[in-house]
């Protein structure tokens, strides 16, 4: 059996060892083992002591049945048969210890039967041998109604005892590290408890004061100061049906237990003598209820006596009571995860509306004059206003003067421009200023068409308009569906965090979950909040939780941790406006959203000075509120171009644009350009240039399919180098290569700085150089990614 093999390989390994050295030397898990089985001895020898229905003690068989069959199986055991043949009759002894016996020796043979490990076959087989030996000797002695059924009830007590036990004393063994314990372990706990504490319910301190029902008080009250109402209840129910079964059997203590316990646990969260007065007063009020029936009036000395030791407990052990009774939830409260969403979209709508007033103040309302009819309208207010013939043509004469001019409209029309012939000869033969008047109809003819061009333009700007308010509310549709699901709640982590947090005595709510992408987010409110952004905190629930943490919008009374990215970034600026110009048309930024993705922008508006200033501005400005807010950068980028065209149609500004991404997590990242001077990754010592061929935001009709694209893959010790055309110019860029080839990674400052000091003296531009280096992240920093 592989049981006893295991054994026997153990004692060989010692008895060797003896002989070699002279001594035996145990390891810290052999210790371990030994404080286990000492456990199960201790427990055995306890419960054998408990007595219910005058006579049966299940329990010390129960707990050898719950023990198995290796080192602790035979300590509890021994155990199990020293406490009944010690605190037991011979005969009654007897009958115990050899269930006990047959029990473990069962267990011990068909250890390696799979079905013996299952979680109801033990509490059926200890109780069925329980039972076997308890029918035969009680069968000795004769059967009586009572007799049967006590019987019957205490091989129900056995097999229900090994099933508790087991609950608990399992997971000891195999060295589980959860410590929040599930509400089948509590259950366990819980008769455990109450079993060990019938044990102690015959030593008495002081005439029929019991030391059992003393400890029982004193458990009632702490569990019902630290869960509450409902496990005050459960608890006092719990223990006084366990002093009730030890005792004369008739419900009293559970009355008065019970009824104490739920009153005590509304006192939970206030100072802890409330509790003990609650608990002390109602259970005199049910003493004084129960008068006549006769409730042993030292109930009331052994409550003041637990009153008294509970006023004395230290803090610490009380409060991981707490955490160990608060019941299992079936996910973390959701504290915050609204109130993100709201936040993720307002700021989305404030992009948009930024966007939306650019585009007002753009737009002028066209002149509704594109008639054929408007041509000779303007033409007779020009030239024939002051004309003798006015009144002969336009009053007597309307009709004839009215057909001539139509019928000279369509071939006026066709042709583009009108000639005399296109009109009647009695017309053109009576005007006395025909040439000024063909002259002014051919003027205003082309200025009519001017106007149905810039009238169809603004239609179709107008047309466009609606496809891209229609595009946004795509966005937000989807940023809103993407944010409603990105958050997981994770339960383990949930679970470890309550528990510390109680552990600190901290009145706050937590809630932990997971992103569509596995990190890791806290969520907390309440006060004291500030305490968990102390960087001893941090560092200890970075362990708790096993990922390294940060602080992100900390507060007063709410505060949200993130899961620290691996990766860093470190950023180099530096920048020289054109000579005789006040600023410079290039800006830039750069920026980390809390999921750990970098953003890097750098776009050059046209010309220089404050137009191209303004310009490239707007772009950077709407640009990071969209990423910000979560919209993915194909289409900012293509909603930022639509809108710099629609722009452009008065103003005529255009601007180029560099967006680089990294995910600080991966390292994963891409490269977007809009018409921008080519950039230059470095990895080991190569340099690769990036270039591409799109023109830029706003000269492109904003398709994503406009832009360049580049992926990257960047590792610790990479460098990305955005610069605008004023570096180089027209010229070659092999120097600016080199530079970066050269490149040692210490100061990407002073690299920025030397390509804006070496660029060429004949380029006449604007000139910004950013340089962003990606480090690995030391271990317990906790700085932000951007230095």
């Amino acid at each position: 059996m592989t049981a006893r093999e295991s054994i026997h390989g153990k004692l060989n390994k010692l008895r060797q060892q003896s002989k070699q050295t002279g001594q035996i030397q145990l390891s810290a898990s052999a210790l371990t083992l030994w404080a286990e089985a000492g456990i199960h001895l201790l427990l055995a020898a306890v419960l054998a002591g408990a007595v219910i229905f005058e006579g049966y003690s299940p329990f010390g068989v129960a707990l050898v049945g719950a023990a198995g069959s290796g080192l602790c199986g035979g300590a509890a055991l021994l155990g199990a048969c020293f406490g009944y043949l010690c605190q037991m009759g011979f005969a009654d002894g007897l009958r115990y210890a050899s269930a006990s016996i047959l029990t473990f020796a069962v267990a011990f043979a068909f250890y390696d039967l799979k079905a013996i490990r299952r979680s109801w076959t033990m509490p059926l087989l200890t109780a069925s041998i329980n039972g076997a030996a308890g029918f035969i000797y009680l069968s000795q002695q004769g059967w009586k109604t009572v007799d049967a059924i006590y019987f019957s009830l205490e091989v129900c007590l056995t097999a229900a005892a090994v099933w508790c036990y087991r609950a608990v004393l399992v997971p000891m063994r195999v060295h589980r590290e959860d410590r929040l314990l599930s509400p089948t372990r509590r259950a366990g706990l819980l008769v455990l408890l109450a079993t060990a504490l019938m044990a102690l319910v015959p030593l008495y301190i002081y005439k029929d004061i019991s030391l059992g029902r003393i400890l029982a008080v004193l458990a009632v009250i702490t569990a019902a100061w630290q869960g509450g109402l409902a496990t005050g209840a459960i608890a006092g129910v719990s223990l006084g049906m366990a002093m009730d079964l030890a005792g004369a059997g008739i419900p009293m203590y559970t009355m008065a237990y019970g009824l104490s316990g739920m009153m005590a646990g509304l006192c939970r969260g206030k100072a802890r003598l409330w509790a003990a007065m609650v608990y002390v007063l109602v259970n005199g009020g049910a003493v004084l209820w129960t008068w006549e029936r006769e409730l042993p009036l030292s109930i009331l000395y052994e409550v003041f006596v637990a009153s008294v030791a509970f006023l004395l407990l230290p803090q610490r052990p009380m409060r991981k009571l707490g955490v160990w009774l608060a019941p299992q939830m079936a996910g973390p409260v959701d504290l915050r995860a609204q109130a993100l969403v709201q936040h993720q979209l307002e700021a989305t709508a404030k992009a948009f509306r930024t966007l939306c007033d650019s585009l007002r103040s753009a737009f002028r309302p066209p002149e509704n004059d594109n008639d054929v009819a408007t041509v000779f309208d303007r033409t007779a207010s020009r030239v024939c206003r002051s004309c003798s013939l006015r009144n002969n043509c336009w009053q007597q004469n309307y009709t004839t003067t009215f057909n001539a001019l139509n019928d000279a409209t369509p071939a006026m029309v066709e042709r583009g421009r009108a000639e005399g012939s296109d009109f009647p000869s009695h017309f053109s033969h009576r005007c006395i200023h025909f040439s000024a008047f063909l002259s002014t109809v051919n003027e205003e003819l082309t200025a009519l068409f001017y106007r149905r061009q810039y009238n169809a333009r603004v239609k179709e700007s107008r047309a466009a308009v609606g496809r891209q308010y229609a595009q946004l509310a795509d966005l937000l549709g989807a940023a809103s569906a993407e944010l409603s699901r990105e958050l997981i709640p994770d339960l383990l982590g949930d679970r470890k965090l309550r528990q510390r947090v109680a552990e600190l005595g901290l009145d706050i709510r937590t809630a932990v979950y997971r992103d569509s992408r596995g990190l890791l987010r806290v969520e907390a409110e309440g006060p004291g909040c500030s305490a968990l952004a102390r960087p001893s905190r941090l560092s200890d629930l970075s362990d708790l939780l096993g990922v390294p943490l940060r602080v992100d919008q900390p507060g007063e009374d709410s505060i949200s941790l993130l899961q620290q990215e691996p990766l860093m970034a470190l950023a180099g600026v530096a920048a020289q406006k054109k000579s005789g110009e006040t600023v410079s048309g290039d800006s830039g930024t750069y920026f980390k959203r809390s999921d750990g993705k970098l953003y890097v922008l750098l776009c050059d508006g046209m010309g220089s000075g404050p137009d191209a200033n303004r310009e490239s501005s707007l772009a950077v400005r709407l640009l990071e509120q969209f990423l910000q807010a979560g919209v993915e950068p194909r289409h900012a980028l293509s909603t930022l171009s639509s809108a710099l065209a629609l722009r452009g149609e008065e103003t005529g500004g255009f601007t180029t644009v560099d967006l680089l991404q990294v995910d600080l997590f991966s390292g994963e990242g891409q490269l977007f350009k809009l018409g921008a001077a080519p950039s230059y990754v470095k990895k080991g010592s190569a340099v690769q240039r990036l270039s591409g061929t799109s023109l830029p935001a706003g000269l492109a009709e904003g398709e994503q399919g406009a832009l360049d694209q580049f992926t990257l893959k960047l590792a610790p010790g990479d460098t990305v180098l955005m610069v605008s055309d004023g570096i180089c110019g027209a010229g070659e860029d092999q120097w600016v290569k080199d530079k970066l080839a050269q490149f040692d990674g210490a100061s990407p400052k002073d690299l920025a700085r030397e390509l804006i000091t070496d660029s060429p003296k004949e380029v006449t531009d604007d000139r910004t150089a950013l340089v962003i280096r990606i480090e690995k992240r030391a271990a317990g920093q906790m700085k932000s990614s951007l230095k």
